[in-house]
């Protein structure tokens, strides 16, 4: 493989490792793959924006209603903007569990993650991650969540 291949391998490596910590809610890893300077933004989904050690912080509170999560993710794009960062997009259908006032519901959640990347000295890492919601859908959490993110 050329050395951009390699490079589009391990960013793709870093999706689905982020993927994965999150619906393992492997705090530690999740953190660990952002650059410290990154900036993530979960606002359009009715989340915060901060660095990682302030999302890292709120995870573990926000994703604790829910009984399981499954982020997956298709149709990765990466365009390398420099030999050392890159910017992507990804669609996201994140299918959350959870029990709410006594009903077992599913909400899904549709976005695209516009992300950009950056090679550390631990390999490549987000700069920067943002989350834009597309559409909210399930039972009535979910109802809640989409009028609440449309205010």
């Amino acid at each position: 493989m050329n050395a951009r291949a390699d490079d589009r391998a391990l960013i793709a490596d870093l999706v689905v490792t982020y993927s994965n910590a999150v619906d393992e809610r492997d705090w530690t890893t999740f953190e660990s793959l952002f650059a410290a300077d990154a900036r993530i933004d979960y606002r359009s989904s009715g989340g915060i924006a901060g660095t990682p050690s302030e999302i890292t912080a709120w995870m573990p509170d926000a994703m604790a209603m829910f009984t399981w999560t499954l982020h997956s993710i298709s149709t990765h794009r990466v365009v390398f903007t420099g030999d050392q960062e890159a910017a992507g997009s990804l669609h996201l259908l994140a299918r959350h569990a959870l029990t709410w006032k006594g009903v077992e519901e599913v909400m899904d959640v549709n976005a695209i993650y516009r992300d950009s990347y950056t090679r550390t000295g631990a390999g490549w890492r987000f700069a920067s991650r943002l989350e834009e919601t597309l559409l909210v859908t399930g039972g009535r959490f979910a109802e809640m969540v989409a009028a609440g993110i449309r205010d």
